[in-house]
């Protein structure tokens, strides 16, 4: 009952927030590499580290490290991208760093009792620029600020802390920001990182118990405040701005990359900071693959293209897709099937309310694919609908593109996808015109206390204001 009624409290209170979302106010900390000003407030972080103490069992500790940098090739690294909860709980965008949250009060030297310790590296410039340091994370972050509990330390102080922390609890939270397993095709060896990680600590602590931090955060992570939809709802505009840019350019003979350009320059233009995940630009055969992102064939006169698209700002990711004709106009066979897609996309979005299951709005669209599958002769029984459309047809989307969250209840403010699809392959047992399309229509629809409200809206989503604005793509070119 206690994590029940602690959800609902912060649910509530995170969808009725009137946060502005502004961080810094009108400063800039560009001493410490900053200079984004429309950030989450220190004061929501706070709340969110309040909700997670208070789902924790007496006497526990949760501990929360930062990703770790991957290496590109040689000495080249990928772009870093934090940890998720790390991201959620602090707004520390920097490697190396470390959160920990206890249920009960700690002591450490000259300071006041807290339940927030968080280790940072100290202030320096490095190859990419000035970190935070402990004074940064005062300022911008809140951790240590007047008024607040919390206390910012050093790293190096964290071989000492760390080991009397935990001989001192029975309990810990604790999931590595590490790969879920690691295998060695010659060796065979397999290394799954969490069970040595737990492994290794409970070598070190006998007494301890360790549990995995999404007990903790996946439900309150599920909820958007006013201040996420903000940054949310900037990635979805930025995707959605880059898909219309797309429809109005597109011609036969274009390579897919050069369509994922014309996308991906409105995600940077934007302000966005990375794609939630790689671009789907599939042309032709391409279309009927779920995740390709090779991007790579030249289309052509008569086919279809897939765009399934997703920036990410500030770390809020959009996912939107649309599925377009390369020469602007859609053939006969291929409008029949958008439109049974568009017809179960936008049932399942007439479905969307509080109270209701996840999957609910979904199983309307399998339903209205099955009709119309029916209808055109593809299939002879419903329960052949799954061959045509064999992905699930919602997932959440926040801090990550398929965000954590339960799915047994929609509250308002989740945000989640409606993305039925239908991929009919050439060796199907249909009549051949159908053969060889595929086509995804996905928008990212918001829970409200009186439907769902659609974020992505503003991307022409009919056959008929997708062929206008591509004609109209087309005059401008010729003018």
């Amino acid at each position: 009952m206690k994590n029940i009624a602690v959800i609902i409290v912060i649910f509530f209170f995170l969808w009725s927030s009137s946060a502005s979302g502004r961080l810094y106010g009108e400063m800039k900390y560009e001493r410490f590499g900053i200079y984004d000003a429309d950030g989450i407030t220190p004061q929501e972080y706070e709340q969110r580290r309040a909700a997670v103490i208070a789902l924790m069992d007496s006497g526990s500790v949760a501990i929360f490290h930062s990703s770790e940098p991957v290496n590109r090739n040689s000495d080249t690294e990928y772009k870093f991208r934090q940890n998720d909860n790390v991201l959620y709980l602090t707004g520390c965008t920097e490697t190396n760093c470390t959160l920990i949250l206890s249920s009960n009060e700690i002591r450490i030297d000259r300071f006041a009792p807290t339940k927030e310790i968080l280790f940072i590296s100290d202030y320096k410039k490095t190859w990419s620029g000035y970190n935070l340091g402990v004074e940064g994370a005062r300022q911008i972050l809140g951790f240590g600020a007047e008024g607040t509990s919390s206390v910012v330390l050093p790293n190096e102080k964290m071989k000492e802390l760390v080991p009397q922390i935990l001989h001192s609890t029975n309990l810990l939270y604790y999931t590595p920001s590490l790969p879920d397993m690691l295998f060695d095709q010659i060796s065979t060896m397999k290394f799954v990182a969490a069970r040595e990680v737990r492994k290794e600590l409970q070598a070190q602590y006998p007494n301890l118990v360790i549990k995995g931090t999404g007990s903790l955060l996946n439900n309150l992570r599920s909820v958007k405040s006013s201040a996420e939809l903000l940054l949310l709802q900037k990635a979805i505009d930025a995707t959605v701005s880059g898909c219309i840019d797309a429809m109005k350019n597109c011609r036969s003979g274009m390579y897919e990359y050069e369509l994922q350009a014309i996308i991906e320059y409105w995600f940077i233009r934007s302000g966005c900071e990375f794609y939630g995940f790689p671009s789907i630009v599939g042309s032709g055969p391409n279309t009927l693959a779920f995740h390709y992102d090779a991007n790579r064939r030249q289309m052509n006169n008569g086919e279809l293209v897939v765009m399934d698209l997703g920036a990410e700002y500030h770390g809020y990711s959009a996912d939107v897709t649309r599925t377009i004709p390369v020469n602007g106009l859609y053939s006969s066979a291929q409008k029949e099937i958008y439109d049974i897609v568009f017809s179960a996309q936008d049932s399942a979005i007439k479905e969307v309310r509080p109270g209701i299951p996840m999957n609910a709005p979904g199983e309307k669209a399998m339903d209205v694919l099955g009709d119309g599958l029916l209808k055109l002769g593809i299939i002879q029984d419903k329960i052949e609908t799954k061959k045509y459309c064999p992905h699930g047809i919602s997932h959440f989307i926040g801090l990550d593109v398929h965000d954590v969250g339960f799915t047994n209840k929609l509250l308002p403010g989740m945000v989640f996808t409606i993305e039925p699809g239908l991929y009919i392959p050439d060796s199907s047992t249909c009549a051949k015109k159908y053969w060889g399309i595929g086509i995804r229509i996905e928008d990212d629809v918001l829970v409200t206390e009186n439907g769902g409200k659609v974020l992505s809206g503003a991307a022409p989503r009919t056959v008929e204001e997708i062929e206008m604005i591509m004609k109209r793509g087309k005059e401008r070119k010729s003018e």
